[in-house]
């Protein structure tokens, strides 16, 4: 073999382990499950929640399926005035579904739920330890962050 076909099998060879490489990253893209696709869990959610805007709204998800908001989150995610409730109001939540796998919904539960006005939030809880809370339309977005406490 003389020294001009090795050259060009070299050059080939080279090529074909680039050309394996570029395809083999494009199919890896094709076919990676992305963050917001990766269904959480209990310990992904439970524990105190502390809105980013500096506020005293504070939601606490317990693994047992149950939460508390403050009356600042309350009014945070139900577009109510600030002041309408001073209670902390328990909450129940569930996991979402397959086409929501980073989404808690949550449902406020009252003493009474005659004289109460219902309230629906969801929070998508972010890989990065991070969520957001939207209310059923009258409330507006609040972000929150984990703390390290649930107290």
């Amino acid at each position: 073999m003389t020294d001009t076909a090795r050259a060009l099998l070299r050059v080939v060879g080279v090529l074909a382990v680039v050309v394996a490489a570029v395809v083999g990253i494009g199919l890896y893209e094709i076919f990676k499950v992305r963050d917001y696709m990766v269904p959480i869990g209990v310990a992904d959610v439970e524990g105190a929640w502390i809105a980013e805007e500096g506020n005293d709204a504070r939601l606490v998800v317990r693994e047992d399926g149950t939460a508390e908001l403050t009356p600042e989150a309350q009014a945070n995610v139900c577009g109510w005035p600030a002041g309408r409730d001073t209670r902390v109001i328990r909450a129940v939540w569930t996991f979402g579904d397959i086409d929501d796998p980073r989404l808690i919904h949550l449902e406020l539960k009252y003493p009474d739920p005659d004289t109460a006005y219902p309230c629906y939030f969801d929070l998508h809880v972010d890989p990065d330890g991070q969520a957001g809370a939207l209310g059923d339309g009258r409330g507006p977005y609040t972000a929150y962050v984990r703390s390290g406490t649930t107290d």
